[in-house]
């Protein structure tokens, strides 16, 4: 379903640190309002009537940054000349050296600006805390002879991470730890901090060696995070601000030269690989042309590229890691080495320990008998891929299978369907098997067909509405023909329409072998559209069928309610209580806590998981898997809003972004979580005191855990470890 009123008007990571991240706290306050506690997005239920939530950010410590005085850029260059004097290794050494000569020129130049002081200072700062990280190594040898520094550090963290700074919560080292069930997708992640400028830096990863066996190199997808500009919002918030543009990593790249990042203008190019040669385009102009990705070819390479090394701008490296199916229990261990211009440059020890069970599907918290749904807006839709491209099948199928396998490697199966019409019965069963194909789950379909007829149909029926007051109140024969006029025009749209509801029940429920069929109410429908609605769904659900919707407090009024609401904002108890009091079969979950947009895997994985999760919610269904109205990759071509973007598109595929990575955690958190208490349920039935002691303490840690402070890797671990200590009383003799 297309959000039409939005459209319309405008793991367990590596080194895990054991802080509770600022953006992992929210405020309980009113739209609009900040809570006492808030550190991050704050998002409600708007006042207009298209109810997007509203981001209420607090901002960036450094956002402000005064220029440093001479006496402070001073007694940093003394700082800088201590740490020179106690660095054990040679190439840096002599980097930090080049830093202090260079600032010492720079503070005696002439018309030297409170611009160049703040420059001159973040130069330093990064110097100093470099040499500071490297001698806390403990391992003069460790990167001793390397045209950079390696940082370990952990994949989904809240912190920016930005070319001119260095993480605050990895430390050097030259290994990365990884923990993941067995077929679990899970990711890790490196820094490389450059002492001197490097034209070619290659990777090559190993086969991991362990005591189950062999997992092969061809587990490990290793990509650059790129960074580019984005609207000035960009890492806090889905609305926009064209007035500035800001540096932030999003991009997962496996050819980072796809983007051309321009630091002086604070822009971006875009390549687009044309038949006749490549080509960049600027992509950061305010522009309402739409970008065409069927026409403008822009793919990715297949496979990691060489990256190049700026002197003293720190580089962000991603390794994705999925655990074969049927992987025995065990540690591995493997190599990635490295290679600059060249020569040996080190190499990253991997360690993966896979757990002793695989990941279940998600269930809800409050009942492990239902499903949990992993829902995302989307427009990757056949009949409209075909019509972009003037019936390019080959082309739009290809695209579409590698969009829905994407979204089935980020655990997101449940996406609505194609909507059902007579006219294109093959298009949408056609999209249904390309669905099938790709993994997704069809039981039930989401989406089969709207609850409604055309729009001039709502129209008569307001009319008609209105005419009967009028003639209510003055009862002339004018004022009944006028008032029966409207009134058959209205029934008329709606019996025509049931019909064609029947006809999409027959089609999609002969296809799937089920009836678990699910319409698609008006998207943020007012009250009177919502009446208008009432008798349409009533007709579905007295024949077995259900609808859903997007909604807000109004519907608890409504008569004939949908089945599943999709309730904007915060997701809460409170509120799950008051939907699921009015029957067994309905359900509730949430969006625009934020829309996507906001760059910060952490927030991505809190907002699709643990959250919604323990708030009670039967599913997780936000807007949007990518889309704008003009140019997807231009950031401030929507006006109020971010392109709102969990990937970008290309030509063929996609390319993804640490935010989606993020989304994929945070479902997996839930599968954790699922296992738990399905571990829990088996031992609390056992009969053994030993492991319903263990399940009841298991059970009381998730509950009271609180899952909107605490840091999410380490709430991973505790539920990891909570498992394998049920699972070896379960075991034990």
């Amino acid at each position: 379903m297309l959000k039409r009123s939005m459209i319309g008007t405008t793991l367990l990571g590596v080194m895990l640190m054991a802080v509770s991240p600022a953006m992992a706290s929210a405020g309980n306050g009113k739209p609009g309002e900040v809570g006492a506690n808030t550190a991050a997005i704050v998002a409600g239920e708007a006042a207009s009537k298209k109810t997007a939530s509203v981001d209420i950010v607090s901002a960036p410590n450094n956002a402000s940054a005064a220029p440093a005085s001479a006496e402070a850029l001073a007694a940093q260059v003394a700082k800088l000349g201590a740490s020179i004097g106690s660095a054990a290794r040679p190439r840096l050494k002599q980097f930090l050296e080049n830093v202090r000569d260079q600032a010492n020129a720079s503070i005696g130049a002439p018309n030297f600006s409170s611009e160049d002081a703040l420059n001159v200072s973040k130069s330093l700062q990064y110097a100093i805390k470099l040499a500071k990280d490297a001698e806390a190594a403990n391992d003069e040898t460790l990167w001793n002879d390397t045209p950079f520094i390696a940082y370990a550090v952990p994949p989904l963290s809240p912190e920016l991470r930005k070319p001119d700074t260095l993480p605050e919560d990895g430390e050097v080292g030259d290994r990365l730890s990884i923990i993941a069930a067995q077929g679990e997708v899970e990711a890790a992640s490196f820094i490389l901090a450059p002492l001197e400028n490097v034209g070619s830096v290659t990777f090559a990863t190993y086969d991991l060696s362990g005591e189950g066996g062999t997992i092969p190199a061809s587990a490990i997808d290793l990509r650059v995070v790129k960074n580019w500009y984005q609207g000035g919002t960009a890492w806090y918030s889905y609305f926009g601000d064209s007035s500035k543009s800001v540096l932030v990593p999003e991009l997962l790249l496996h050819d980072e030269t796809l983007i051309r990042v321009d630091d002086e203008r604070q822009g971006n190019s875009l390549r687009v690989d044309y038949p006749e040669g490549s080509q960049y385009i600027d992509i950061s102009s305010v522009s309402t042309a739409k970008f065409d990705y069927y026409s403008a070819p822009v793919e990715d390479s297949p496979s990691l590229l060489p990256i190049g090394l700026k002197q003293g701008a720190a580089k962000q490296m991603w390794l994705t890691f999925k655990v074969p199916a049927g992987t025995a229990a065990g540690v591995y261990n493997g190599t990635i080495g490295i290679t600059a211009d060249g020569a040996p440059a080190g190499r990253i020890k991997l360690q993966i320990r896979v757990l002793p069970f695989e990941l279940p599907a998600p269930k809800t918290y409050y009942d492990l008998n239902k499903d949990f749904y992993v829902m995302l807006y989307h427009g990757s839709r056949l009949k409209e891929g075909l019509a972009a491209t003037k019936g390019n099948t080959a082309l739009v199928e290809t695209r579409l299978l590698n969009e829905y396998r994407n979204m089935a490697e980020h655990n997101v199966l449940n996406i609505p369907g194609p909507l059902y019409s007579a006219a294109d019965k093959n298009t949408f069963l056609r999209q249904l098997q390309l669905m099938q194909q790709a993994g997704l789950d069809l039981d039930p379909l989401f989406g089969v067909k709207q609850t409604y007829p055309t729009y001039s149909f709502y129209t008569q029926y307001i009319n008609y509405m209105k005419a009967k007051q009028t003639y209510e109140a003055n009862p002339t024969e004018a004022n009944k023909q006028e008032m029966d006029k409207f009134y058959t025009n209205w029934r008329k749209g709606i019996n025509d329409y049931l019909p064609t509801l029947d006809d999409a029940i027959n089609v999609a429920s002969q296809f799937l072998g089920h009836n678990r069929l699910y319409f698609d109410g008006w998207d943020e429908a007012g009250w009177d559209m919502l009446q208008f609605q009432q008798e349409i769904w009533s007709y579905l659900q007295d024949k077995g069928y259900k609808v859903f919707a997007t909604g807000n407090q109004s519907h608890l009024n409504l008569n004939v309610k949908e089945n599943y609401l999709n309730w904007v904002g915060e997701p809460t108890r409170e509120r799950a209580a008051q939907w699921h009091a009015f029957g067994d079969d309905k359900m509730i979950t949430n969006y625009a806590f934020p829309h996507t947009g906001p760059e910060n895997p952490d927030l991505m994985r809190q907002r699709h998981g643990l959250w919604v999760y323990k708030a009670n919610y039967d599913a997780t269904y936000n807007y949007e898997y990518y889309g704008s109205p003009n140019n997807i990759w231009n950031d401030n071509s929507f006006n109020v809003f971010r392109s709102f973007s969990l990937v970008y598109p290309t030509k063929t595929d996609v390319i993804d972004t640490i935010a989606w990575e993020g989304v994929r955690e945070g479902i997996d958190d839930i599968r954790y979580a699922t296992k738990l208490k399905q571990v829990a349920a088996d031992a609390l039935a056992s009969g053994r005191q030993d492991r319903i002691a263990a399940a009841n303490q298991a059970l009381a840690w998730l509950e009271d855990a609180d899952e909107r402070s605490t840091n999410q890797d380490l709430l991973r671990l505790e539920m990891i470890r909570h498992i394998l200590h049920m699972l070896d009383l379960e075991h034990a003799q």
